[in-house]
């Protein structure tokens, strides 16, 4: 192993810090709807929004909504998971829970012209919670492309280890959180072959030749194995996927036996192997490192996805992204490099945001100045900006966490998506420097005009 000066142990040290940092006290605790408009599509059967808080209480939550109708009928039209009762909504968020989730059903029979809208008021609250600025929520049942909006990201708990990746659409003012350890490999639903690790939780794999999936690796093998593969501030590149998502660049290969590190202290390590069925459909074959018992799944591309994802807690394919025309960021935790002088290091880092660069999202940095600001960047001025494909595009680079904890005020970004709609996005709050909370980003972006 090579020597790291004390040049690079201060580097590391700050790389360290920069994820672990404390922040101070936390300010009241909010309730806000995820949105304010929703669309809801002639192709879909429904459609999801969340009731949300800033921190887990140890009480249940109930927050009551005031809901009203244009050309609809209840339980005719439409239904409503929590139900809806004498025109209002009850909405609890367990003890624990930061967040509840309504779903609005069409019936199956129903017929719209896409004009009918169904609007849901703030009513009330529980005791020690505040009210946010976000209350009000209209759903047309028709598909919309949002003018704008301003979100507050649900990470979850965690702080610089928040437990969730978000991924947020902004033509239709929705974002989908995921738990970050909710899955353990992807497979790209594209025309090539294809596995990814799980970077959000830094995950790491080796292939090992004359290992089957079935045979038990003994436990002074599998402490070698997991101190070798492990993310340790050396360069362990070899046991990563690309950190810029070059897909023949991936660590599982067809046909292979890999132990894999799951990363993020889960245990115990597995024996994975992953064949081509056919053109469509993927053979996954796993175990964990002690058993010998094997899990067989079948994994069937789905083009309308970038990747298909599967759990192998769950022992079965998961939801984890949404389709690949209906999210343009990911806000996340995920796997970064940097220098050490004469090499490079990867290391994990927190408020990752990547772009949905596979179905086509681009995306440019603009510096403020005296002539240029967020609030006059429109339409006219896309011409003076250089759009990029590169997913890592934003990165960290819209967050400082040394000396504190907090959005950078000196630039903003613009989003082009798959459909060509453009918006102009900038970060509001995120730790101690600007009143935010960790894990809990504020975000703000409006359609060029």
């Amino acid at each position: 192993m090579k020597r790291i000066s004390y040049l690079n142990l201060a580097l590391i040290s700050v790389l360290i810090s920069s994820c672990n940092g404390d922040d101070a006290a936390l300010p009241d605790n909010t309730v806000n709807l995820s949105a304010t408009e929703l669309g809801l599509e002639d192709t879909e059967s429904s459609k999801e929004f969340t009731v949300n808080i800033d921190r887990s209480s140890t009480t249940a939550t109930t927050v009551v909504f005031d809901v009203s109708t244009s050309d609809l009928t209840y339980d005719t039209d439409f239904t409503t998971t929590p139900a809806i009762s004498n025109n209002q909504l009850s909405v609890v968020i367990p003890a624990g829970e930061t967040s509840a989730t309504v779903v609005v059903t069409k019936q199956e029979d129903a017929l719209f012209d896409g004009d009918e809208t169904l609007t849901f008021t703030f009513k009330s609250v529980s005791t020690g919670i505040v009210q946010g600025s976000k209350l009000s929520l209209a759903l047309s049942f028709s598909a919309i492309v949002s003018e704008g909006e301003e979100l507050t990201l649900n990470g979850g708990e965690g702080g610089s280890s928040a437990v969730n990746s978000v991924f947020v659409d902004f033509s239709n003012n929705e974002q989908t959180s995921v738990a970050r350890k909710s899955w353990n490999l992807g497979f790209y639903s594209g025309d090539d072959f294809a596995v990814i690790l799980n970077n959000t939780t830094s995950s790491t794999a080796m292939k090992v030749d004359n290992l089957s999936v079935s045979d038990i690796i003994s436990s002074t093998d599998s402490a070698t194995y997991a101190a070798q593969i492990a993310l340790n501030y050396t360069d362990k590149f070899a046991y990563l996927d690309d950190l810029n998502g070059d897909l023949s660049e991936t660590v599982i290969k067809e046909g292979n036996v890999y132990v894999v590190n799951l990363g993020e202290s889960q245990t115990p390590l597995y024996k994975v192997k992953v064949t081509e069925k056919d053109a469509d459909t993927y053979t996954l074959q796993y175990a964990k490192s002690n058993e010998a018992v094997v899990t067989t799944i079948e994994v069937a591309k789905d083009t309308s996805y970038n990747f298909v994802y599967a759990s192998f807690a769950e022992g079965k394919v998961v939801s984890v992204e949404p389709a690949k025309a209906k999210w343009d960021i990911e806000w996340t935790k995920n796997i970064s490099s940097a220098s050490t002088g004469t090499s490079s290091i990867p290391y994990s880092i927190s408020d990752f945001v990547l772009i949905n660069s596979r179905a086509g999202t681009t995306v440019a940095t603009v510096t403020i100045s005296s002539e240029v600001t967020y609030e006059n960047f429109a339409l006219a001025n896309l011409s003076t900006v250089e759009f990029s494909s590169d997913m890592n595009h934003i990165g960290s680079t819209w967050r400082s966490t040394n000396p504190a904890t907090g959005v950078k005020t000196d630039r903003f970004y613009v989003i082009q998506d798959s459909a060509g709609n453009a918006y102009k996005l900038r970060f509001l709050k995120m730790g101690v420097a600007d009143d935010g909370t960790r894990g809990y980003p504020q975000i703000e972006y409006a359609l060029l005009k």
